[in-house]
């Protein structure tokens, strides 16, 4: 009887290898034998069959052991049991049967070291396990229909190699042979999109641009109306807008990995292009415990473009904000995972116009991580508990024929404290937050939310006065920019009066131009610190 019990295991054991789907699947986290340890989580996106593409499978280090170690011989193991599809967690068994870094090169790691190969390398792929428990029901017999079980198998990639380290970056592939745990088999799946409403046959229509919300008769947005809630931290810790580098010249202020990207110029616009995989560190050493991120973004060609923030702490990936967009489609997906323990905080599908820049966001604060695009918020998470993070990489991938992604600005700021409590302890509050086009006294949307937060604490404060000094930095005509500076100054105070029913006669208003910087001129952080509103307490 007990042998009969275990010749049907056998059998049901074939039944599920039957079953396996072939999944090529893209890594994006960095894996390796220098930063990785037994237990972290690793997560991948699916590149093919189609039906599964863009979904997520997860799994975590099995074993990671440095060659400079342990001999010379330099071992990464990587068990993949998850598979996220549509909303849904589904257990799956996996061996990987081939790999390719980053690069393109098969079966060789980052720095072209050969991937050895062995029987299984995948605990949970499992027949290896289930013949040495046959074995042990059943004696010899059993021991050798587990091993007949785990020659059908097939042959898997072992990530070892004779070498002090091993290293696959974001972008690398593997070619998994994965089976369904419980529900049903992987091949019966049909194409999912993530974060769509279980009744919608479409993507949610967009948001109306900022831009396009009516303008009051003085030429202003009407900033009663906008939902806008974001506020741009107030010190600036890293900015780039490229106006200092010079084309056929590295990013000055970053560093970069992989394909180099190009300078583009244009009608006045100037964005760092890229259109191969690649990475571009920030020179920036740590991030404030409290942060905002901003990125203007120009998508061209067709295909899909990935860009992924990657932030780190102690060697050991913390948090992806990931952003995917689809140039044809006319959507970008994005989600937000922290990576050890790994739990995927949230992801959503938004509709854009992609004939325009898009603007993003991330604003992290007191645990709290809203993320936006084009000024809308998109997820919004609490209790988010992260280390302090000591390494920034913005990671770029591409699929398709001809995509390209443009940076046009990059900010990191510590996030803006609260208005009322700095104006009533210093008396000086120097804004970030509102912003105009170049050469222009017209209030950007995007300004509206810190313009009601001022509102606000006028209307709570009844007694407070506020002088509203515009600055510029030193670039052009320093008689034109005093005069800019005027009109900016000016332009604040007329939207408090006219939008927001401050008494006019608690306002007042002027332009310095550039005759007080805070920061160089030299740099474009520097002009960027030095082009702000300040408000001065009377």
């Amino acid at each position: 009887m007990r042998l009969r019990w275990v010749w049907m295991t056998v059998l049901f054991a074939g039944f599920a290898q039957a079953q396996e789907t072939e999944l090529q699947v893209e890594l994006m986290n960095r894996v390796g034998t220098e930063t990785s340890r037994k237990g972290d989580l690793v997560s991948a996106r699916v590149v093919s069959p189609a039906s599964l593409q863009g979904d997520v499978v997860e799994g975590k280090i099995t074993e990671s052991t440095s060659g400079s170690k342990a001999g010379g011989q330099s071992v990464l193991d990587i068990d993949f049991d998850m598979l996220r599809h549509g909303g849904t967690a589904i257990p799956i068994n996996s061996k990987i049967k081939s790999a390719t870094n980053s690069k393109g090169r098969a079966n060789v790691d980052e720095d072209g070291r050969v991937i050895g190969r062995t029987g299984n390398s995948n605990k949970s792929s499992g027949f290896g396990g289930l013949g040495r428990t046959l074995g042990g029901l059943a004696g010899n017999k059993g021991a050798q229909v587990g091993g007949a079980a785990e020659a059908v198998a097939g042959a898997a990639i072992k990530l070892s190699a004779d070498a002090p380290n091993l290293r696959f970056d974001p972008g690398s592939k593997f070619m998994l042979s994965a089976s369904s745990r419980s529900g049903p088999a992987l091949a019966s799946l049909t194409a999912s999109q993530p974060a769509a409403p279980a009744s919608a046959s479409a993507p949610p229509a967009a948001p109306a641009p900022a831009a396009t919300l009516q303008s009051t008769a003085g030429g202003q947005p009407n900033f009663t109306l906008l939902k806008d809630e974001f506020i741009p931290g107030d010190n600036t810790v890293f900015f780039d807008d490229f106006t200092d580098m010079s084309a056929g010249d590295a990013p000055p202020h970053f560093k970069v990995r992989g394909a180099s990207p190009e300078l583009m110029e244009g009608g006045g616009i100037r964005q760092l292009t890229a259109k191969a995989k690649g990475s571009l560190f920030p020179n920036l050493t740590t991030l404030p415990k409290n942060f905002t991120y901003e990125i203007v973004i120009k998508l061209d060609g067709k295909g899909r473009a990935d860009s992924t923030l990657i932030l780190s702490s102690k060697g050991k990936e913390i948090l992806h904000w990931w952003l995917a967009v689809q140039t044809q489609e006319k959507y970008l997906d994005l989600v937000v995972a922290l990576r050890a323990p790994f739990q995927e905080l949230g992801r959503k599908r938004v509709t854009v116009n992609l004939d325009q820049p898009v603007k993003l966001a991330l604003w992290v604060q007191n645990g709290r991580m809203r993320s936006y695009v084009n000024g809308e918020k998109q997820l919004d998470f609490n209790q988010v508990d992260m280390p302090p993070i000591d390494s920034v990489e913005m990671a770029d991938s591409f699929n398709g024929a001809n995509p390209s992604l443009g940076y046009r600005t990059v900010r990191f700021a510590e996030s803006t404290p609260d208005f009322s409590q700095v104006i009533a302890s210093s008396g000086r509050y120097i804004v970030r937050g509102i912003l105009f086009d170049t050469d222009s006294d017209v209030i950007k949307p995007e300004s509206g939310p810190v313009i009601k937060q001022i509102a606000r604490t006028l209307e709570t404060n009844p007694n407070l006065k506020l002088l509203i000094e515009g600055h510029t930095d030193s670039v052009g005509d320093a008689t034109h920019n005093m005069d800019l500076s005027k009109r900016r100054a000016e332009a604040v105070r007329a939207v408090l009066v006219s939008q927001f029913a401050v008494d006019a006669s608690r306002l007042s208003s002027a332009g310095l131009g550039s005759t007080k910087p805070i920061d160089s001129n030299d740099t474009p952080q520097g002009r960027a610190q030095n082009r702000r509103v300040e408000l001065v307490k009377q």
